[in-house]
């Protein structure tokens, strides 16, 4: 059975997580660096804080362009609830997947399981925007 996403890549995205994982390790590099020539080097501190700052300030910066103000300018949630869309792998009850609705892959959640190809419609765009809510189609 393929893991589960986290609630943190299936609201951000990997796209988000690559990058600032990469400068957090940068940054995790610097500080063991420090501590391992065996004297003061305040350079290495120094880059350290510098990357372990561009980290947060980049996390808060994908937080607010990515979740918040794109989606609320751009994407109007009530365009999608109760539109039809297509499963594109099953998967068990209460399980995020995949669907395509309106030409777009989402993740999705349903309280039934579903099958490959299984037609369901659109019951709510969840808090993350990311997710949709469905129920099985008649």
């Amino acid at each position: 059975m393929p893991k589960e996403p986290s609630d943190f890549t299936v609201k951000y995205g990997m796209r988000v997580i690559v990058p600032l994982g990469l400068f957090l390790l940068v940054a995790i590099l610097f500080l063991v660096l420090y501590f391992n020539t065996g004297r003061s080097d305040d350079v290495l501190l120094g880059l350290f804080f510098v990357f372990l700052i561009v980290t947060v300030l980049l996390f808060f910066g994908f937080r607010i362009t990515i979740s918040h103000r794109i989606t609320k300018k751009y994407f109007h949630t009530e365009a999608l609830i109760g539109q039809k869309g297509r499963v594109i792998k099953g998967v068990p009850a209460k399980t995020y997947g995949t669907l395509n609705v309106l030409n777009e892959d989402w993740s999705f959640i349903c309280d039934s399981d579903t099958s490959d190809n299984q037609v369901v419609t659109v019951a709510e765009v969840m808090e993350d925007t990311a997710t949709l809510r469905v129920t099985i189609s008649s």
